[in-house]
């Protein structure tokens, strides 16, 4: 059995991390968490800090079957309103010794309840609206020391704000006096009330109301019980009293299993001890089962958060693919292929070297040469040009596609807001303006990123082989005849000619290097291509996001790991109370 700190911090863990009921997406879900936090809030977490010897009764039961009538028979005092026509109690009513407002018993009911109390000669205002939690209380000399009866608004009232009440009282009572006659007792509304109310071992009465024969109030009494799953601590009848209807008199019952009645059953001091263990023990069970059902629910709820920003990142990882490969850099293969060469032979390394610096240095001398007579050369964009259109392409058509899960959100209206902003006209109208990625085209970074796979993809595929000797050899020759050539021509003609040597060197060496790369194999620019496409596609992937997304999928993101956290807290709780 838990130690008693170790549950009651279980319980104050499992409040702390009950988010509001109203933002569970499923409504019962939402009930349960609402019935939750008041078993917590006002009973467990009372109860484990101090009860008091004063036994909670409620009456419960529907629409028009003498909730009230019995109320004031038990307490001595027309304090409920009862009159034929039935649903009038719309907040709980409570009646008591007035020793109960004194002391320790007044601490413990304020602990539990928003209590307000009635003045002598007053009527309680309960046929008004009120908040869940609230108890008017009324003292009577009639009610015994130790014991507080409580008249409930009729759980299936049409009005959900009364069913809330109840519930919000019930969970905190010790024991439960349902009252129900031979029209209500076989209701399935009714059965899975009370099921959900006592199911798990809370000591409850039945009374059967307006009884014309016995024989017919026990075999529906015991249907009843059977349906609920274990039987109440005792049975009563209520024979059909016309004067009780009236108002003359008071509803009197009787035992119908030979045992005390119900007054003594209810105001002796011998017997609360033991409801009272009973109904901690209860309680706790139901504790246990609502944070088991809320766990699943919360991880149900991080399902949809996590479903839908994995989808809006996978759109938008296709987007920065599809335009990605707008501007594969095919530069950077050539020269992993040539490094590659240069660093497997040190002898063809020094052989080229001399050569590729020359041909570097007169292509500088002649560039700058140019620029003093015709100015620096514009810069043709017509592959940034694609790829941002590309990239604006998808972005329409990714909040096209997810435009319906604005209507098909099921969970809080937050995010629905979100969602509304990110997939409507505003995230449009933005397309419309410069996306600001010039420097994303020639991101550092991926360039690296592909020029250290594509060494380690030729290097792969040379493996010392008899092609490698034939590669280093070409290439070799590659570099060295047009570079000597410019040397030779930009001497002997003052640089008049080096411009077309170099011209047609490079005219031959970059494709013809470029077939020497084919010869690897079939499969190496495809393999490069695709790394680019992954690799660059998840950077431009990331700046539409940062550019159109970013509220809405860190909104996701926080969404989602809330709900994991409160799954993780709730099931822990869980665990504990079950130690």
């Amino acid at each position: 059995m838990i130690a008693l700190p170790a549950l009651r911090a279980a319980l104050e863990s499992a409040l702390a991390a009950l988010p509001p009921p109203e933002r569970f997406p499923r409504g019962e879900d939402a009930d349960t968490a609402r019935r939750l936090t008041e078993r917590l809030r006002r009973d467990l977490l009372p109860r484990l800090g101090g009860d008091a010897p004063l036994l909670l009764v409620a009456i419960a039961g529907p629409n028009n079957v003498g909730k009230s009538t019995l109320f004031n028979s038990l307490v001595g005092a027309p304090l409920s309103p009862a009159r034929p026509e039935g649903g009038l109690t719309k907040q709980c009513l409570a009646a008591a010794h007035p020793d109960t407002w004194t002391g320790e018993l007044k601490d413990f009911l304020t602990r539990r309840y928003d209590v307000v109390p009635v003045p002598p000669g007053t009527d309680a205002p309960v046929d008004q609206a009120g908040p869940a939690g609230r108890l008017y209380l009324s003292l009577a000399e009639a009610v015994p020391r130790g014991l507080l009866v409580m008249d409930t608004p009729d759980f299936d009232s049409v009005y959900r704000d009364n069913r809330e009440r109840t519930e919000a009282l019930l969970v905190t009572v010790d024991v439960l006096v349902f009252v129900v006659s031979r029209q209500t007792y076989q209701n399935a509304a009714l059965v899975d009330f009370l099921r959900a109310a006592v199911g798990r071992g809370r000591p409850y009465l039945l009374i059967y109301n307006e009884a014309t024969r016995e024989e017919v109030a026990r075999g529906h009494l015991e249907k009843l019980a059977s349906d609920v799953g274990h039987p109440p601590l005792a049975r009563y009848l209520a024979p059909h009293q016309p004067e009780v209807e009236a108002g003359e008199r008071p509803l009197s019952t009787q035992p119908l299993d030979r045992g005390p009645s119900l007054g003594a059953l209810l105001g002796e001091a011998e017997h609360a001890r033991e409801l009272k263990t009973r109904a901690l023990a209860a309680s706790l069970a139901d504790a246990r089962a609502e944070l088991e059902a809320l766990g699943r629910a919360a991880r149900e709820s991080s399902h949809e958060p996590e479903r839908l920003r994995q989808r809006m990142r996978h759109e938008l990882l296709a987007v920065g693919k599809s335009a990605a490969l707008k501007g594969v850099p095919a530069d950077v293969l050539v020269d992993a292929f040539r490094d590659e060469l240069d660093a497997r032979s040190a002898f063809h390394r020094y052989v080229r070297l001399p050569f590729r610096a020359l041909a570097t240095a007169l292509t500088f001398v002649s560039k700058k040469v140019r620029q003093s007579f015709t100015g620096p050369e514009p810069m043709a964009a017509p592959v940034i040009h694609a790829t941002d259109e590309t990239l604006r392409d998808g972005v329409r058509r990714l909040v096209d596609v997810l435009a319906p899960e604005v209507a098909a959100w099921r969970g809080d209206a937050e995010t629905r807001a979100k969602l509304a902003e990110s997939f409507g006209a505003g995230t449009l109208s933005r397309l419309e303006e410069p996306l600001g990625f010039e420097a994303l085209h020639t991101h550092t970074t991926d360039r690296e990123s592909l020029y250290t796979f594509c060494r380690s993809l030729v290097g792969a595929e040379l493996q010392g082989s008899m092609r490698e000797e034939m590669l280093q050899a070409l290439t070799t020759l590659v570099y060295s005849v047009p570079s000597g050539a410019a040397a030779v021509v930009t001497v002997a003609t003052g640089g008049v000619g080096h411009d077309a040597v170099i011209w047609a060197g490079t005219l031959l060496s970059t494709p013809l290097l470029e077939r020497f790369v084919d010869l690897l194999g079939a499969d190496v620019r495809a393999h490069v291509t695709q790394k680019w496409a992954e690799a660059h596609g998840a950077t431009l992937a990331r700046a539409l996001e940062e550019r159109f997304f970013a509220d809405i999928l860190k909104h996701l993101d926080a969404e989602a790991a809330g709900w994991v956290r409160t799954a993780e807290a709730l099931e822990d709780s869980a665990r504990r109370l079950g130690e």
